[in-house]
C-alpha cells in the first residue's frame, strides 16, 4: 500500500490480504469469527494522515530532518502542518486520553524540538489553518475525533506563521499577533485576481507584524508571478 499510482498515494481499493491460521490455531473451519481492527480512513484522492502518536513517525522524522540538515544546511524549515482530516481514532491517541487539539500541540512541540536539536539557529515557519481557531483548529472538522481546538498552545512565539486565509484576516492576523507571532502571507492560489496588497494594508492597520509574501499556487503555474508582483511593488525600471 501507499505506492499506487506513485510513492505516497494510497489507492482506494485492492485485493485483500490472505488470512492465514497458524499451526496451533484453535480456529475451526466453518466457525464465526469476531474481528476488532483500526485501518487508515483515505480522504479525497488518495491522502492517508500519519498518526500524531506513533513512536515511529518522530523517528522517520528526525531521520529526514538530519538527512537534509547534513546536505542541504538550510537557515529556515517550513514544517507542512495543514488540512489534517483525520486523527485521534486508533488505540495508539485513544489511550493518551487527550483531545485532537491536545495531541497537535505535542506533535508540533516536538516537530519544533527535532529541528532545534540538529539546527538550533533556524528559523522555522508552519501553515496557519490548524493553528487558527478561525480556521481550521475548530470541532467538527472532517473526519477527527473530536476537537483540534487549543493546537495552537504548541507554538513557540518565534515561530513564524504562513497565513493563507485572506477572508479572515480581521480576525486571523491580530490573533497570531497577540501571541507573539510574526507572519507571512501566502496569496495568489492560481487566481487571477490579486488581494495581497490589500492584505498587506490591513495587516498594517491591525499591528500585525508581515515579513514576508508567497506566491503560492497548486498547479505548478508561474504565468502569472510578475503580474503578481507587480500589483505590489509596481514594474521594475528598466
Amino acid at each position: 500500500m501507499g505506492t499506487v499510482p506513485w510513492p505516497g498515494s494510497y489507492e482506494l481499493y485492492h485485493e485483500a490480504p490472505p488470512i492465514r491460521l497458524t499451526a496451533d490455531s484453535r480456529i475451526r473451519e466453518g466457525q464465526r469469527l469476531r474481528v476488532s481492527f483500526y485501518h487508515p480512513a483515505i480522504i479525497y484522492w488518495g491522502q492517508i494522515t500519519c498518526c500524531l502518536s506513533e513512536p515511529r513517525v518522530y523517528e522517520i522524522l528526525a531521520d529526514q530532518v538530519r538527512r537534509v540538515e547534513e546536505m542541504l544546511h538550510p537557515k529556515s524549515y517550513f514544517m507542512s502542518h495543514d488540512e489534517i482530516r483525520v486523527a485521534n481514532w486508533c488505540k495508539a491517541c485513544q489511550d493518551r486520553g487527550l483531545t485532537p487539539g491536545q495531541i497537535l500541540a505535542d506533535n508540533v512541540r516536538r516537530c519544533t524540538t527535532i529541528i532545534r536539536d540538529v539546527n538550533p539557529e533556524a528559523r522555522i515557519f508552519v501553515w496557519s489553518d490548524m493553528f487558527d481557531p478561525n480556521h481550521n483548529a475548530r470541532d467538527n472538522y472532517y473526519l477527527v475525533n473530536g476537537t483540534w481546538e487549543g493546537s495552537w498552545e504548541g507554538l513557540d512565539p518565534d515561530i513564524i506563521i504562513a497565513n493563507w486565509y485572506f477572508a479572515k484576516r480581521e480576525e486571523n492576523l491580530p490573533w497570531f499577533a497577540a501571541r507573539g507571532h510574526k507572519q507571512i502571507l501566502a496569496g495568489y492560489y492560481d487566481r487571477k485576481q490579486f488581494h495581497t496588497k490589500q492584505w498587506l494594508e490591513d495587516a498594517r492597520r491591525l499591528n500585525a507584524p508581515v515579513v514576508g509574501v508567497i506566491y503560492t499556487t497548486w498547479r505548478s503555474q508561474y504565468d502569472d508571478l510578475e503580474r503578481w508582483a507587480e500589483s505590489l511593488w509596481g514594474k521594475p525600471e528598466g
